[in-house]
């Protein structure tokens, strides 16, 4: 049975080649922009849900107005930060701001920066109050979020730490 439903198709679309081209490249066309629309929207629903309370953190941008055009960047100047906590005193904010690229030196006990410890940290150096840690939950080896009220210190990451 299945043999002869075979042999009809095969001799329709020997017949009619340019109709089933037609409808073969539709059908691929449609099939292919399905799984790019399921692909884009499941990628836009899981951003970032592996957090603990994903509901619940929103990212700031600022539009940036050129004379050649517009650009947006992801937060706002540091000033923003204490309206934001003035203006909404029910959300938790935090702050972090970026420097892709940063060079980092090891500075020695006396205080004079080591010339044989420098080196460039390619996924940026981040500066941060200690409300960050309130939002993105993170496994503390030693210390707390506290270090970072006071200015000049920093908190390391165990990769960078062995660097």
């Amino acid at each position: 049975m299945f043999k002869n439903y075979f042999k009809t198709a095969l001799r329709n679309l020997l017949r009619n080649k340019k109709f089933s081209a037609i409808n073969i490249s539709g059908l691929a066309i449609g099939i292919a922009s399905s799984i790019l629309i399921f692909t884009v929207v499941q990628y836009e629903i899981s951003y970032d849900t592996f957090r603990p309370d994903y509901g619940r953190i929103y990212q700031v941008a600022t539009e940036d107005k050129f004379p050649g055009g517009t650009s947006y960047t992801p937060g706002t100047p540091y000033p923003a930060l204490e309206a934001f906590r003035v203006k909404f005193p029910q959300i938790t904010t935090g702050v972090l701001y970026s420097n892709y690229g940063a060079q980092l030196t090891v500075v020695g006990p006396d205080g004079t920066p080591s010339k044989e410890k420098r080196f460039i940290e390619e996924t940026g150096v981040f500066f941060a109050d200690a409300f960050l840690f309130n939002i993105f939950k993170t496994q503390w080896l030693s210390g707390s979020p506290k270090v970072l009220d006071q200015p000049n210190n920093i908190v390391l990451s165990k990769q960078t730490a062995e660097k």
